[in-house]
Formats: structure tokens, C-alpha cells, sequence
């Protein structure tokens, strides 16, 4: 399948606590927004000109990528500008702004904090209601750096061993430990 609508959930901020990790951080998200940007026709993401999400936006950016930030009046700053190759679509509530996200082809999760994680969690219970109510259930990409999200996959696996979960209902939540791995699996070469 071609995934020509990505979304992509990343920090709004940068790890404040450790240094070399937030470096490599910024060095994965920027490489997966390139990526993305060369791969996807459109790069989705919430807007903001600040942390992860600046970076995602530039990079896209500079690999002629187009991207849409969709933006609810609650994170609405009438101050930011944004480039040409960024749509802004200004959405009437947090709601819409979600249906929107979920009409993406495919969902990558960077490193970030809790709106990150429960971005992906939107993510992957669309695909559960899909799962059960009919419709194509679509990739979430974890991009797990350095292990970030270990915990959330072992949680996720332990789920599935108790019986709360199940592999088909987590068959299109993905665990990968880098950029090209989340490419690879998005878009993978003949």
C-alpha cells in the first residue's frame, strides 16, 4: 500500500534531563521528518513552531516536502507563520482536529512526552474500532529510539499474554528502533 497521507506525533519539547539522549532525539526525529518528507505527500502534524515540532517542519521542509499543520483555536498562536509548503488548516475543535489525523494512510510516533503517547493511543484505537467495525486498519509506526518505548511494548505484549489484547488487535502497531526501520516498513523498496 502507498501511504501518501502521514501523521506524524512528536515532542513538543526536548528531554531536559539528559543531554546525549536529547541529541540523538533530535537527530532521529529530524532524519524521520526528511524521510517522511521524501516519501509521503503530505506530512501531517499539529502545528507549533517549538521543539520536535519545529524540527519536523523544517526538515520537511528541505527535502521540497509538503505538510499540513492542523490547528484547534486552544493551540492557535495568531504570532506564528508558517511557510509555504505548510497548509495551515485551522479546525474548530480538538475533535475534528482528530478526525482529520485518523483519515491519514499511516501514523508515525518520535520520542516525546504524554501528548505524544496519546496521540498514538488515538491512533491505535481507531484501528481497534476499525478492527471490529469494519474498515482498513492503518500502520502506527513507533519509532522506539535507543528503547524509549520499551516499557509501552512490553506492556502492550504482557496485554496480549493475559488475554486483555491480542496480536490481531495489535497487528498494525509497530515497534521500530529507527528512522529508516520506520521508513522501511512504511515504504518498502522493491
Amino acid at each position: 500500500m502507498t501511504h501518501k497521507v502521514v501523521s506524524i506525533y512528536t515532542g513538543s519539547s526536548y528531554p531536559k534531563h539528559d543531554a546525549a539522549f536529547a541529541k540523538r532525539c533530535a537527530e532521529a526525529t529530524k532524519e524521520m521528518a526528511r524521510l517522511a518528507g521524501q516519501n509521503a505527500d503530505i506530512v501531517q502534524f499539529g502545528g507549533g513552531q517549538y521543539g520536535h515540532l519545529l524540527d519536523v517542519m523544517n526538515e520537511v521542509g528541505k527535502v521540497g516536502g509538503r505538510m499540513r499543520a492542523l490547528i484547534p483555536p486552544a493551540f492557535y498562536d495568531p504570532k506564528e507563520v508558517y511557510p509555504n509548503f505548510v497548509e495551515v488548516v485551522m479546525v474548530p475543535d480538538d475533535v475534528t482536529r482528530w478526525r482529520k489525523f485518523l483519515d491519514s494512510d499511516a501514523h508515525i510516533v518520535t520520542p516525546g512526552g504524554d501528548g505524544t503517547v496519546c496521540e498514538a493511543f488515538f491512533s491505535h484505537n481507531d484501528n481497534l474500532s476499525k478492527l471490529y467495525g469494519g474498515g482498513e486498519m492503518k500502520p502506527v509506526a513507533v519509532m522506539n529510539l535507543d528503547g524509549y518505548y520499551d516499557h509501552l511494548q512490553a506492556w502492550f505484549n504482557h496485554a496480549a499474554s493475559v488475554g486483555y489484547s491480542s496480536p490481531e488487535r495489535q497487528e498494525k502497531l509497530n515497534f521500530l528502533s529507527s528512522p529508516q526501520a520506520v521508513a522501511n516498513h512504511l515504504w518498502p523498496k522493491p
